[in-house]
């Protein structure tokens, strides 16, 4: 007797793969304990409490005893005509991303994790560098904070906290000394003739009469002894002339030879 194999559609395979993996899914799904919503009570905000315009100084976050944080999002108002975000300078927790961007009178700093990252749990900081615009007394409040659950769920808090910096304006350069000139006594008179004359200009080292060379060993020396230089060409074109002679008579006997 011969046995025939029943083959089943593909569409029944794909259908009955489907409806396995969404069971196996949802029987997890309920499995998994539900996670509670991210927690916090406070913000704290810590910057320094005098600043110079034009120089940068740090704002520092912190979320303390937070629990099951995967993002959250802080609310910062700060006057934009006081001070401005220095670019790329956020820090925040590790392994995970963080922004941070000035918009009118608010500066939002974000964090969340990557990927499988766990959540957090415990005080977590942010860091961003402000740089004082103009001088006066300024404050940096946290208006809003909203955290991100594993889950998705949020937790708001509203309550603020802010913290006042006073900013100076920028140190005047400095005056130059005042009093007398160098080469003068106190009274302002010379101690001794400026250098160069009326026909000589100051530093430069005038050659004798004789056209030789200034004495003392002076840099600013543009002439040259040409004598030896003369001797040397008129050797040179003595011992052209000679060569040249030599060739033209050994040229004329070889011409009276082939002659003969």
């Amino acid at each position: 007797m011969q046995h025939r194999t029943l083959r089943c559609p593909r569409a029944t395979v794909v259908s009955a793969t489907i409806a396995a993996a969404g069971a196996i899914g949802l029987s997890l799904l309920v499995a998994a304990p539900a996670s509670a919503a991210p927690t916090a009570s406070t913000v704290r905000v810590a910057a320094p409490t005098a600043a110079t315009v034009g120089q940068p100084f740090d704002l520092d976050v912190t979320i303390p005893a937070a629990t099951d944080v995967y993002a959250y999002e802080i609310t910062l108002d700060a006057d934009p005509d006081a001070v401005s975000l220095v670019d790329d300078s956020v820090t925040g927790p590790d392994g995970g991303f963080d922004r941070a961007d000035q918009d009118a009178d608010a500066i939002m700093i974000v964090h969340t994790r990557l990927g499988t990252s766990p959540a957090l749990n415990g005080d977590l900081d942010a860091e961003v560098s402000l740089t004082p615009e103009a001088a006066g007394e300024t404050t940096l409040t946290v208006t809003r904070l909203v955290l991100v659950g594993s889950d998705g769920s949020t937790t708001t808090l509203a309550d603020p906290a802010s913290a006042t910096v006073a900013v100076a304006g920028p140190s005047p350069s400095t005056p130059p000394t005042s009093g007398p000139t160098a080469g003068a006594d106190p009274t302002g008179t010379p101690t001794s003739e400026p250098s160069g004359s009326a026909t000589t200009p100051a530093g430069v080292t005038p050659v004798g009469t004789d056209g030789g060379r200034p004495t003392g060993g002076a840099l600013a020396w543009t002439g040259a002894d040409v004598l030896p230089w003369a001797a040397a060409s008129l050797a040179l074109l003595g011992l052209g002339a000679a060569l040249f002679t030599v060739r033209a008579r050994r040229a004329r006997r070889e011409r009276e030879g082939a002659a003969a």
